[in-house]
């Protein structure tokens, strides 16, 4: 087997932007974990669940994975590509990875945020809500905690569908330090999650400060410049990334060093370039990048992980965006001004679908067949804006 064209052709066919490193990155997963299921190869592999499924589905071909389920190398591939990494895992066992562990505050916080959890809203796909999962946020408020970002700190969230605001007031209550906390403002645009969080945080001795506001909107004179630390876990997109960082580059007092904890997914390296290009030219730097700290409930395209920045504020804070905002900013507004380009696995022919293009739908492509030989078999590209 020649691995080197074995990886350029299935590159080539996927039409990967992250080229042949990218189908490594995918073999590399499944030698170390086989048999795997797709999910966790797009988490190790910080590939989108789709992309993942074609790589493999191209394997398959030339015989390098396994026909059956959950994904696994034939021995070809394995003798070829497996390099002696089977079952490897340099992670801590403790963290997994996130880099903050601790039992005893996991097992006193974990019942209280079940419940609150419970009672939280349904998550709405439409806003690019999902929950996180009870265990993370408990790790996010450990980061927070062994970041300095907690202590007499005054701290607001820029959406907060996961409910981290309670899970500080509630790891702040089991401190005993509930006053340290010097403000918790919770800005969302959601009635339901604001009333979620006043009625979880009742009792915990911290005054959290609910305020429905559209952050398509600049924030209120009141909470400009007004603030220590900023967590935001935005939605999936770049411009959502950029609108709500430019929100929480607003909210912080001018001080240099001030904290900023934002929660992203993994993205295509344009997007990838776009984000940090964007988290520079703000003023902030990267203290550090937790891949895969955050778990949420269910899966999704991303296999339901995002990476956590730890971002630090320099003298020279600028939001990108600083007054309205009427643009695209959830996946569903994307998707209804963007085309994605589609390419037959028959002949490799590269058709368009989507608004304004001959065909709308991927099914009505199908439906019709390749003008170029007839086949109905088409893998996904990168989406283009109209």
């Amino acid at each position: 087997m020649d691995v080197d064209s074995v990886i350029a052709e299935v590159a080539s066919a996927v039409g990967l932007a992250e080229g042949t490193s990218g189908v490594r990155d995918v073999i590399r997963a499944i030698a170390r974990a086989e048999p795997v299921a797709t999910r966790d190869i797009s988490r190790m592999a910080e590939l989108p669940v789709p992309i993942v499924t074609a790589v493999c589905n191209e394997l398959r071909k030339r015989e390098v994975v396994d026909r059956g389920r959950p994904v696994r190398l034939t021995q070809a591939g394995r003798d070829a590509f497996a390099g002696g990494q089977r079952g490897l895992d340099a992670r801590c066992p403790v963290c997994h990875g996130r880099g903050v562990a601790s039992a005893k505050i996991t097992e006193a916080l974990q019942d209280d945020l079940e419940r609150a959890a419970a009672a939280a809203p349904a998550a709405k796909p439409e806003l690019d809500q999902t929950h996180c999962t009870v265990a993370t946020k408990i790790s996010r408020v450990l980061a927070m905690h062994e970041a300095g970002a907690l202590d007499g700190s005054r701290i607001i969230l820029l959406g907060d569908d996961d409910l981290i605001s309670v899970a500080i007031a509630r790891f702040a209550a089991l401190t005993r330090a509930p006053g340290e906390i010097r403000r918790l403002t919770v800005v969302d645009s959601d009635p339901d999650v604001l009333s979620c969080v006043a009625a979880q945080t009742a009792g915990t001795g911290v005054a959290v400060e609910p305020v429905r506001h559209d952050l398509r909107e600049p924030l209120p004179a009141a909470l400009r410049g007004a603030f220590d630390v900023a967590c935001t876990d935005p939605p999936y997109t770049v411009p959502g990334a950029e609108l709500f960082l430019s929100r929480a580059v607003a909210a912080l007092a001018g001080d240099a060093g001030q904290h900023v904890f934002f929660s992203f997914g993994a993205r295509r390296p344009a997007e990838t370039l776009r984000t940090q290009e964007m988290i520079a030219g703000m003023g902030l730097t990267v203290r550090a990048m937790m891949p895969n700290f955050n778990e949420y409930v269910g899966a999704g395209i991303l296999a339901g992980t995002s990476h956590l920045y730890h971002l630090r504020a320099t003298a020279a804070l600028t939001p990108l965006i600083a007054g309205d905002y009427p643009g695209p900013l959830y996946t569903a507004d994307l998707r209804a001004a963007a085309t994605r380009p589609y390419r037959c696995a028959g002949c490799g022919a590269v058709h368009a679908v989507g608004p304004g293009a001959q065909w709308s739908r991927i099914a009505s492509l199908q439906a019709a067949g390749c003008p170029a030989c007839g086949g109905t078999v088409f893998r996904p590209m990168a989406l283009q804006q109209r």
